[in-house]
């Protein structure tokens, strides 16, 4: 389950899905890319969102992941990763990317890291493998029909049931939910996948003795939505209380998990220069020559004043310009931003890559058969 938090912006929604939109990962956790919002599964939910309705399941709260990182630096540069794009439009670019850094969500990691790879040995209709579970038989659910198993999970040799209820109320409360003839939704089947994935972590985590204090939940509440009270989250996010803590929990759980199998990492997000307050991108000044130095970095020598070598990306984007130390456009402080970014993306995809095969040799170990097909 879980929550996201993003600022006040266009939510989108792909297939039919609520995405809420991440911000920078804790210490870099992929961590897809947030208002508590709600979407279709207990993993579908970390990226964007409007209001939840019945037809939706999920609520996330969660870090960006680095390939949602990429994904925004591929939007801004082009498919070609070139810089040549009218002005007007880098520096909408360049304020959505430096307003990514500063939203946070929490997002089911299975999500957040945007995992490739699916659990294996779907077996797909009504009765599955098992008898006894038939599944439902409508995409309505009445309350006496809220246990009925809509899927079977193994994973390490122990079998678990999904109910519908499990599903509904890893995302919502079952009074948000509840339709105007008094029936529920039935999860969909990729609802029951992604809550499989979620367990499947969370029994990773408990394997290796990870828990999660309520000190570390606080930090990790107020880090990523920007308040550690329970009875908001529940409120605003129409959640009861003990769910919007125990999403907290298992996010603060998962995110451990994560800083146990990837490395730190050591890149970090540039920050877009500051727009010129006439608007005018020719403008020239001291604070953009700095600005691009300090992106540079080993690239620049401070000493002397000129580049400190001819094969790194800035020089090569930068060198047939009128750059100097002492004055830069902010045209080329934006294409300087760019640039760092694009570095930024590379870097971070390697762990990204890191964490999606360690998720992808769990979920290799499990099989999950789904009774029914819903949307």
């Amino acid at each position: 389950m879980s929550l996201i938090q993003k600022k006040d912006e266009e939510r989108e929604v792909i297939d039919g899905i609520e995405i809420i939109e991440s911000g920078d990962a804790p210490d870099d956790l992929p961590t897809t890319d947030y208002d508590l919002v709600a979407g279709k599964s207990a993993e579908d939910i970390a990226a964007a969102s409007d209001e939840p309705s019945a037809d939706r399941a999920g609520s996330h709260f969660g870090p960006k992941s680095a390939a949602d990182d990429e994904d925004d630096t591929d939007a801004a540069l082009g498919e070609d990763d070139e810089l040549d794009e009218d002005d007007e439009d880098l520096e909408d670019d360049a304020t959505a990317d430096a307003g990514t850094s500063r939203r946070g969500m929490f997002a089911v990691l299975a999500v957040v890291a945007v995992v490739v790879a699916a659990i294996v040995g779907y077996f797909v209709g009504s009765g599955g493998l098992f008898r006894g579970a038939a599944g439902a038989d409508s995409g309505s659910l009445t309350a006496d029909q809220l246990d009925t198993v809509i899927a079977r999970y193994t994973y390490n040799g122990a079998s678990h049931d999904i109910t519908a209820r499990e599903v509904i109320e890893s995302q919502y409360s079952l009074e948000a939910v509840e339709q105007e003839d008094g029936t529920y939704p039935t999860p969909s089947a990729d609802s029951a996948v992604a809550y499989a994935r979620n367990q499947i972590l969370l029994a990773e985590a408990e394997s290796r003795g990870i828990e999660a204090t309520e000190d570390e939940m606080a930090e990790y509440a107020e880090q990523s939505i920007g308040t550690s009270d329970f009875a908001e989250m529940a409120d605003r996010y129409q959640l009861s209380e003990d769910q919007a803590r125990e999403v907290v929990r298992e996010n603060t759980v998962l995110q451990k998990l994560y800083t146990q199998v990837v490395p730190e990492n050591d890149a970090t997000m540039p920050e877009a220069p500051v727009e010129p307050e006439d608007g005018d991108t020719s403008t020239r000044s001291k604070e953009y020559a700095d600005y691009i130095i300090g992106l540079a970095g080993d690239e620049w020598d401070a000493e002397s004043g000129t580049w400190a070598s001819q094969d790194g990306p800035f020089y090569s984007v930068l060198s047939d310009t009128d750059f100097t130390a002492d004055s830069a456009s902010y045209e080329q402080a934006l294409t300087a931003y760019y640039t760092a970014y694009q570095e930024y993306a590379e870097a971070s995809g390697e762990y990204t890559s890191m964490w999606a095969e360690f998720q992808n040799g769990l979920f290799a170990n499990a099989d999950i058969d789904l009774y029914g097909l819903f949307a």
